[in-house]
């Protein structure tokens, strides 16, 4: 493992509360330190939105609470990625879906080209993550017991 996977997994052991507080609260501290530039494309056909990062080598990233499912292509690269069971390495090419509600941290072995695949017919780009992503943990608890108030 390498050390900032080490060091993520230390951080994430002195936290209380679920994964995806300690994961943004990890992401808070994070903002304090330089930045990597990760560059986006995006792409839409028919009700259909595409994201796709290229994330350097050694690049640690915590992404963003996505408000719905959608599907994942690891098209370039080897990352680790932090899940609900804990760290998954995903190596070119790589597919999967992920539920709606989640948070995921991922560190780069290898330059990886990550594309995310999600139904909506928003194309304004500057309102995509409004629409799309959960900005906070205070509303991903609202969000969450709003669901929850619906289901009853």
């Amino acid at each position: 493992m390498t050390l900032e996977l080490t060091n993520i997994n230390h951080a994430l052991s002195k936290l209380n509360g679920d994964l995806i507080y300690k994961l943004f609260t990890i992401e808070e501290g994070m903002k304090l330190l330089p930045q990597v530039d990760i560059p986006k494309k995006h792409y839409f056909a028919n009700g259909l939105y595409a994201r796709e990062i290229d994330v350097p080598k050694d690049s640690l990233i915590i992404g963003k609470v996505h408000k719905f499912s959608q599907i994942n292509v690891v098209s370039k690269g080897d990352i680790s990625v932090l899940t609900e069971d804990g760290w998954k390495r995903f190596k070119a090419p790589f597919t999967f879906e992920s539920p709606a509600f989640v948070k995921r941290a991922g560190y780069a072995h290898e330059d990886t080209i990550w594309t995310t695949f999600i139904a909506t017919e928003e194309t304004d780009i500057d309102k995509m993550d409004d629409v799309l992503t959960i900005g906070s943990y205070r509303e991903y608890l609202e969000v969450k017991a709003t669901l929850f108030i619906r289901e009853k």
